[in-house]
């Protein structure tokens, strides 16, 4: 499960998830999880929900995207192949909970600076334009999730630092067996992509990126 934030500065675009994950039918779990993930330079992906259908088809997205600049582009693939991969789900484990949301955020051809979310309750085929957003599965954590952010975090900042601190302060304060303390983010501006490692005490190691290694 997942406990995903994100927001949209004016040069760049932070989005933050816990690490862990949940194997599907067991007890066990991972807390180390990358939930967001470089599609090419200029643009960046994150989920939350049921892995399967990420994994289905995040590999031939990523490939899509290596060939690409056009984010349009990208969002028309990702919607068909997420689409495809959702029906495949539903088909192969009937009953079992399918909810799942990704966001799409990086730079236009333009320039421009675009955040989309999808989410499977209509099958990844309409998008919402996103700022400042989180969402968290169990959903139950919604509730605590949004109180800490909209009386602990002063969203009129511009200091990078300052958000990483307080987006993973408030991934550790959750109290949920699904959600781990460790967090992942990725920052990407026009300056390259910067990755950001936090753990369960806090402590903070970013490292800008080089894509092929």
């Amino acid at each position: 499960m997942t406990a995903l934030i994100g927001k949209k500065f004016e040069n760049g675009i932070l989005i933050m998830a816990d690490k862990r994950i949940t194997y599907r039918g067991t007890n066990h779990f991972s807390d180390n999880e990358k939930k967001i993930i470089v599609l090419n330079q200029n643009v960046i992906f994150a989920f939350a929900g049921v892995k399967n259908v990420i994994d289905m088809v995040i590999e031939e997205l990523k490939l899509f995207s290596l060939n690409t600049h056009s984010f349009k582009e990208i969002e028309a693939q990702s919607q068909k192949l997420f689409k495809h991969s959702l029906e495949l789900f539903k088909k192969s484990y009937p009953g079992q909970d399918y909810a799942t949301v990704y966001i799409l955020a990086g730079f236009t051809e333009g320039g421009m600076l675009r955040v989309t979310y999808y989410s499977s309750d209509d099958h990844f085929q309409k998008s919402s334009f996103l700022d400042f957003f989180y969402k968290t599965f169990p959903n139950t954590e919604m509730v605590y999730l949004r109180s800490y952010l909209m009386n602990e975090v002063d969203v009129s900042r511009t200091d990078i630092n300052y958000f990483i601190r307080k987006f993973s302060s408030a991934i550790r304060q959750i109290n949920n067996e699904k959600v781990s303390k460790n967090a992942y983010a990725i920052f990407l501006s026009k300056q390259g992509l910067f990755e950001v490692d936090i753990d369960k005490n806090g402590s903070i190691k970013v490292e800008q990126m080089k894509l092929g290694t």
